[in-house]
């Protein structure tokens, strides 16, 4: 057979290259055939030197959550750290904050001689944020499941968050950082292990114990910690090891989804960890210095040493350089890994090397006294407890190509050199290639650094301020508000998540002209109806959110839009339920008692609902027309008689066989009451008074708004009400009874689906216009007192504070989430009038900046949560809070030229914004 086949070789030894001879023709470039050798066999089954076998991972234990290392008896941990916020922080605080960090490395790891512990952190920016979107829809899905408009609005975010993390970014921050906004998360890890450890406790039960120690002082300095598994740390390094899959096209995000880690159950015999990591051929390429994974170059760039102390944050807090704010980490190539290893090694044994150092410099020459006198200063700070440690710190960097990388590692050492670190040039590294395997998680041996020297004494109080454990607030990780931060980075917290708040979800919303508050509003109430499907009331003067309505209703959402003018057949009666006085037995007793009692109550207090108290102060409003000298003479006397008015009423109508009490009635209740022979000429003349003024409201307008009987709305998922014609100069009294009167509608909604599991938005906008009456205040106390049981929340959005009266203290201090838009200083202390201002609060609010046509920044203040927040809406909601003379032009100019409606050239709008062409 073998033979047979040779005969049809050219080359083979039957093959002939002449039919004459049955020689090869060396002219055709014949041999004769030579048989393989064994050698030749055996090389067949040899390999190059494995990649992986250079890597420490083995293996995993998902019961003790450590990775088994490559000698079989070390074990490591692995963690995934939050940073704290250093945004506006003062130098006080930034201090403190250094503090605790250096507590926790100096302080709670175990100093042990021979195989000492080792801590790393390693820092850098993820550019895959196209999953936020599965987590917010996620996340929706546990609330509303669902539903047509959630899956309209979740197509707009997934294209906004694409557009966002583009190459280039969504755009350049001209304003703040100078640099291309672009959608990425920093991600922060940090790994702690010993290698060869020793002693009475298993290695794995040693390792649990230091880390639990470690974590908890992490923790207690405002640090988010999460233990690691494989998984993460598969999804962690094969993007690092296959930056280019060939198998997805190039897209590292797709490699782990068609290839996800197999998990840690039933695994097969002889798995080894590293082995999954790479899906092609690393090469070494000793020439370049480079390692390159999927043809793309890596090496690795050491910092020698500090040139001078570092300040606190020094890589990833935010600083002003010139007329931007970044940190020194925005700067960095792209791609870049930050890695600071930390040898925890026994302070006597560092003592004893110092004092070496110390003593062979004793001689005369200047170089000599210069290291007598550093290890002089060195022992007295470990003296006072500022421990020195060895350390190293490495980036990692990658490029397209050798050149590009040539060029990063240049910048790179250039903006490393500005900042105070020593960078071994190019020529002086030696060992790049190993280099770079060293400081691979987990892959550090300190035993053997007597060899490399690449580690550095560094006080601890250096290493504090050099950590990556300063930063932008990513949120607490609940997605019902989506915000970003200045680094694009995605921000999110909920109100309405019983985790994010300690009191209640009522929320202030303030946005000076031009901050962009209508366009936030109309966002998050989008985001909301998508994530919660809640049902959702707005009370606004302007019929700026008519076209959201209009929206919503086309996708799905059921819409009632109210429009209070004399053209419009509604009705507000704010007695009708007085009625249901009469069933309660003690209400006359109460009526002659609560006056005397401070009108406002106790927000905390458990007591059900005061109706009668809350038509008190409707009737007062009728009576002395919304104005605070009217009000302020009413005596204890007038307030009384309101209430015996508003009973006497009730009884009427009953009695009548009617099912509301209206206006009339209770003037008509008090000009009985005025009747009353017991009562001097004088005080019977005060309650005509009274009687004639409530009665302005019982005729024209007011009549029709007040003086009839309702009927109840339709049930919706939003309602929107207009409030029109009130909301003009003149109309104040008006304004103020009709809004009463839709509170005392929604409550009575509220009430009825109190025991169903769908939460209530109440959202009042163009607050510094409709809620600003001294009286109403204490009406919103009162009737959103008991909300928070039901489920309801209370949203006020305004232009300023400065129109509101003092008496509204105590309604907007009820409300725990404050989200203020960028403002002048003056309105940073009108807030201070109503809330107690820490000066690094004031700086916090002052360091919001906006850029037209890009973004808005913002401060929330919570008892949980405070942090700068960047909003950059879906371009969608951008156009449907378009309500300026132009941009309605520019629609109906839409809407002739496509012959669609006005929120499909709504929607059009939105996709020329997000094309980048002008809206």
């Amino acid at each position: 057979m073998i033979q047979a086949f040779r005969s049809l070789w050219p080359f083979g030894s039957g093959a002939s290259g002449t039919a004459e001879s049955g020689e090869p023709d060396p002219t055709l470039g014949q041999t004769r055939y030579q048989p393989v050798t064994e050698a030749e066999v055996a090389g067949l089954y040899q390999r190059p030197d494995s990649f992986t076998d250079l890597l420490p991972w083995t293996d995993y234990d998902p019961e003790t959550r450590v990775f088994l290392l490559e000698n079989g008896r070390s074990v490591g941990a692995l963690f995934e750290l939050t940073p704290a916020s250093s945004e506006a922080r003062s130098s006080a605080y930034l201090n403190v904050l250094r503090e605790q960090i250096q507590s926790a490395i100096a302080d709670t790891i175990p100093e042990v001689d021979g195989s000492p512990w080792v801590v790393q952190f390693f820092v850098q920016d993820d550019p895959a944020i196209a999953d936020v979107g599965d987590r917010v829809r996620a996340y929706a899905a546990e609330r509303a499941g669902d539903h047509p408009f959630a899956r309209a609005y979740f197509s707009h975010l997934d294209a906004h968050l694409h557009r966002i993390s583009r190459d280039g970014g969504l755009y350049v921050d001209e304003q703040v950082t100078g640099a291309a906004w672009r959608g990425q998360r920093r991600r922060v890890r940090a790994c702690l292990y010993r290698r060869d450890a020793g002693g009475e406790l298993a290695p794995e039960e040693e390792l649990n114990q230091v880390a639990a120690q470690w974590v908890a002082s992490l923790e207690a300095a405002g640090i988010g910690v999460r233990r690691c598994g494989a998984r993460e740390l598969y999804e962690w390094l094969v993007p690092w090891f296959n930056p280019r899959p060939e198998i997805t096209g190039g897209d590292p995000e797709a490699l782990l989804r068609i290839a996800p880690y197999p998990g840690d159950a039933d695994l097969p015999f002889g798995r080894d960890l590293a082995e999954l990591l790479t899906y092609s051929m690393p090469e070494s390429d000793q020439r370049a210095g480079a390692w390159r994974f999927d043809g793309l170059p890596h090496t690795v760039v050491h910092a020698q040493g500090l040139r001078h102390a570092p300040r606190v944050g020094h890589f990833t807090a935010e600083r002003r350089s010139g007329d931007n704010i970044y940190a020194l980490f925005d700067r960095c190539p792209e791609g870049t890994v930050m890695a600071i290893t930390i040898t925890i090694q026994p302070q006597d044994a560092v003592h004893n090397h110092v004092a070496k150092i110390q003593a062979a410099s004793g001689g005369d020459n200047i170089e000599s006294q210069l290291a007598y006198r550093e290890a002089r200063e060195a022992m007295e700070q470990m003296a006072r407890g500022n421990k020195l440690f060895p350390a190293q710190v490495a980036f990692y960097i990658r490029a397209e190509n050798d050149r590009e990388l040539v060029h990063h590692r240049n910048h790179l050492a250039s903006k490393l050199v500005s900042q105070g670190l020593q960078v071994i040039a190019r020529e002086a590294e030696l060992l790049p290639l190993d280099n770079y395997l060293r400081g691979l998680p987990m892959a550090y041996d300190p035993t053997l650094e007597r060899y490399t020297r690449r580690s550095r004494y560094v006080f601890a109080d250096h290493l504090a301020a050099m950590l990556p454990l300063y930063g932008r607030t990513k949120g607490t990780g609940h997605p019902g508000m989506l915000f970003y931060n200045r680094g694009a980075e995605p921000l999110t917290f909920d109100p309405l998540h019983k985790q994010d708040r300690k009191k209640n979800a009522h929320a202030l919303i303030l946005g000076p002209t031009g901050a962009g508050k209508s366009a936030m509003l109309n966002y998050l109430i989008m985001q909301m109806a998508a994530v919660y499907k809640p049902r959702i009331f707005v009370i606004e003067a302007g019929n700026s959110m008519g076209l959201l309505g209009q929206y919503a209703q086309a996708h799905g959402l059921s819409v009632n839009q109210v429009t209070l003018n004399p053209n419009q057949d509604v009705s507000l009666p704010p007695f009708s339920a007085a009625i249901h006085l009469r069933d309660q037995p003690d209400v006359e007793a109460r009526a002659e008692d609560e006056p005397d009692q401070d009108p406002e109550g106790d927000d905390d207090a458990e007591e059900a609902r005061d109706v009668l108290g809350e038509m008190e102060l409707s009737a007062r409003i009728m009576i002395t027309g919304g104005e605070a000298k009217e009000d302020a003479r009413m005596s204890r006397s007038d307030r009384l008689a309101i209430r015996r008015a508003i009973l006497r009423a009730a009884e009427n109508v009953g009695a009548a066989g009617r099912d509301q009490v209206l206006t009339e009635d209770v003037v008509q209740g008090m000009r009985e009451g005025a009747e009353d022979p017991s009562l001097t000429t004088t005080r019977a003349q005060r309650i005509r008074d009274m009687a004639d003024g409530m009665e302005l409201f019982c005729s024209g307008f007011a009549g029709k708004l007040f003086n009839r009987p309702g009927t109840r709305w339709p049930e919706a998922d939003i309602t929107i009400v207009d409030m029109a014609m009130l909301a003009r100069e003149g109309y104040e009294d008006q304004l103020t009874v009709a809004y009463m009167g839709l509170m005392n509608h929604i409550n009575d909604l509220v009430e009825q689906h109190q025991h169903a599991n769908r939460p209530t938005l109440v959202i009042t906008d163009e607050g510094h216009i409709i809620t600003t009456n001294p009286l109403l205040a204490p009406f919103v106390v009162k009737i959103t007192k008991m909300w928070r049981k039901l489920g309801a929340w209370f949203w006020v959005a305004t232009q300023n504070l400065e129109d509101f009266p003092d008496a509204a203290r105590k309604m907007l201090n009820m409300m725990e989430w404050w989200l203020c838009l960028v403002m002048p200083k003056e309105e940073v202390e009108q807030i201070a009038r109503f809330r107690d201002l820490s000066e690094e609060q004031k700086a916090l609010l002052l360091s919001a900046r906006k850029e037209p046509g890009k973004y808005v920044e913002g401060v929330v203040l919570t008892d949980q949560i405070e942090t700068l927040f960047r909003s950059v809406p879906p371009p969608i909601a951008l156009a449907l809070a378009m309500t300026e003379k132009d941009e309605k032009a520019e629609r109906r100019a839409i809407m002739e030229e496509l012959g669609c409606t006005e929120v499909e050239a709504a929607e059009e709008v939105a996709r020329r914004m997000a094309e980048g062409g002008s809206p």
